[in-house]
């Protein structure tokens, strides 16, 4: 900022894995023992944030569930009314006003990725997306509409006049009306005392002005933050405004201790991160060893190093499982959705159980929690035929396994499904059991239980999600269906804030983040950010991958660690 910030604003400096969440949380529940659950407002870069914060508050003292959420609700709030131009019922009158190429996707740019769905150069903008997500951008980072790109202004125009006749507002208005009235000298929803954000790194520069416009009507800012981690500039985010803080009522904190990071990672991250051309340096201790639930004060040391295979080697499967069978949790990312794929795929025909807690809804990441019918995966229907080794068949289990199979190859009456449809959620006798089947014989196969008999009669619809679920059964038994799996998949954007003891981190980045990276400095350094949040994931190995073939590969994550 070009002058001093007149208001009392504290810094928290959280690194990798120092519990930032859990500082916040002790801070919130001091103010509010001081001043009541209406005295500050929470406010997140994310849903998912927002909710980690709320579930801190389990023992009595806690803020007003009103006052916790992401700016964007909280300057919702602030407006006091209005329908959301994205909402699905909304947005339909402007798809029906406009050609095929310029209709909008209802909250496109919010559920489709980690790096947005939208293009976000201009100069290749043509489809209502495109060019809604570009005009987003451009208003985030606060660029004057003088001089917007002239395809990007003529949409705007019409976009604009469109929101009038429809009294409605975007994602970027919720914000850009609130900054005039806090500039006004509107205070904060709730006129709260203290203003708490958290990630504030990811915040675009028009999300920090609102937060700076608030926090000069409270009585104290707390900025909760980690430049290094700063990954969204996707989407505008920019920490720049918020190192450039400074005045005598500007304080900072840094936690100085990683409950997460092991000394090896620590040391080979902060090589990375110090290339970085503007930053805030922090020191920090890694993670210390604690025995009976007391810290010995020993530094874990942990490992980093260089493993000869890619995300497209089978081997790489082998290296996952042997750590799996060690006990260890394990966590693949990489810096792009599609990079996953050949990994995923071989993971699936060797039946190894992977997901993403933290992107529940990416099916090709969640592949027990895809395809949901009735509120029952696939994975759950192959479940409730094998789980008969366990214990003998509810009314719940045969409804659920009847409906994967073709009643002729599974050897059932034609009546089955009709006859089971009104039985009891409670264990079903044997004998109604056989007279589901044609023969002694049918029934003696059926009940083996058997993946291969359930995948020989698999309706031809089934096949195609059942061939997982039941390749892990064969190699892991069916508990494996309902256990938790140990092993994540995803992109490092999805799993910021989370952490497994061992990370199999790819070097690779796209074209386009390569084109980036080429342009100066400020690809570089974000291509640098981002690989430091894949590296500090570890809690007590980390191991970089090869590059896959014909891949682009910065130069930027440590190619000369040890390999083994």
């Amino acid at each position: 900022m070009d002058d001093a910030y007149a208001g009392r604003v504290t810094r928290v400096w959280g690194p990798p894995g120092t519990g930032k969440t859990r500082y916040l949380a002790n801070e919130i529940r001091k103010i509010i023992n001081q001043g009541g659950p209406d005295c500050v407002l929470v406010s997140s870069f994310s849903t998912t944030s927002a909710q980690a914060i709320a579930e801190r508050f389990k023992d009595g003292v806690s803020p007003n569930k009103k006052m916790v959420g992401t700016l964007h609700s909280h300057a919702y709030r602030s407006a006091g009314h209005g329908t959301v131009a994205l909402d699905p019922k909304v947005i339909s009158d402007w798809n029906a006003q406009v050609t095929p190429e310029m209709r909008v996707t209802p909250d496109n740019r919010r559920n489709g990725g980690d790096t947005g769905s939208f293009v976000s150069d201009p100069a290749k903008a043509v489809t209502g997306d495109d060019l809604l997500g570009c005009l987003d951008l451009l208003r985030a980072k606060m660029i004057d509409p003088a001089d917007w790109p002239r395809n990007v202004a003529e949409f705007a125009k019409r976009w604009t006049a469109w929101k009038a006749d429809a009294e409605t507002m975007d994602f970027t208005d919720m914000i850009e009306g609130a900054l005039h009235r806090a500039r006004d000298g509107e205070h904060a929803p709730g006129n709260p005392q203290f203003i708490v954000s958290d990630e504030s790194q990811d915040q675009t520069p028009l999300e920090s002005a609102l937060l700076f416009a608030w926090g000069l009507q409270a009585d104290r800012l707390v900025l909760a933050m980690d430049d290094d981690q700063a990954i969204n500039q996707w989407r505008g985010g920019d920490a720049l405004p918020l190192l450039q803080l400074h005045g005598p009522e500007v304080s900072d904190h840094v936690l100085g201790k990683s409950f997460r990071v092991p000394e090896s990672v620590r040391v080979a991250a902060e090589v990375l991160i110090r290339r970085v051309a503007i930053r805030k340096e922090k020191t920090y201790m890694a993670r210390t060893r604690y025995a009976d639930g007391v810290d010995t004060g020993e530094i874990v040391g942990g490992t980093a190093f260089n493993v000869p295979e890619s995300l497209a080697s089978p081997d790489l499967v082998t290296r996952v499982v042997r750590d799996l069978d060690a006990g260890k949790s394990v966590m693949v990312i990489a810096s792009c959705n599609y990079m996953l794929q050949p990994l995923i795929t071989n993971l699936r025909q060797e039946g190894v159980p992977f997901h993403n807690p933290y992107r529940p809804l990416e099916g090709r990441w969640n592949p027990f929690g895809a395809a949901k019918e009735d509120g029952m995966t696939t994975a759950e229907r192959v479940y409730h035929y094998l789980v008969l080794a366990d214990r003998d068949w509810t009314g719940d289990d045969i409804r659920a396994w009847m409906e994967l199979v073709k009643i002729k190859d599974a050897g059932l009456v034609t009546s089955a499904k009709r006859n089971v449809a009104n039985w009891a959620q409670e264990t079903i006798p044997e004998d109604d059991v056989v007279a589901l089947f044609k023969t002694g014989e049918a029934f003696d196969w059926a009940t083996s239980p058997d993946p291969d008999w359930l995948a020989s009669c698999l309706l031809a619809a089934k096949k195609p999600v059942a061939e997982y679920p039941l390749a892990v059964a064969r190699q892991h038994g069916h508990n494996a269906l309902k256990s938790t799996p140990r092993l994540t998949i995803g992109t490092i954007h999805s799993v910021k804030g989370a952490g497994e003891d061992v990370v199999y981190l790819a070097p690779d980045i796209s074209n386009a983040a390569r084109l980036r990276v080429q342009s100066g400095k400020d690809g570089r350094d974000e291509a640098i950010r981002l690989f430091y949040v894949g590296m500090t994931r570890a809690k007590e190995s980390l191991r970089i991958l090869a590059p896959g073939p014909g891949r682009h590969v910065p130069n930027l994550v440590p190619a000369s660690l040890e390999v083994m």
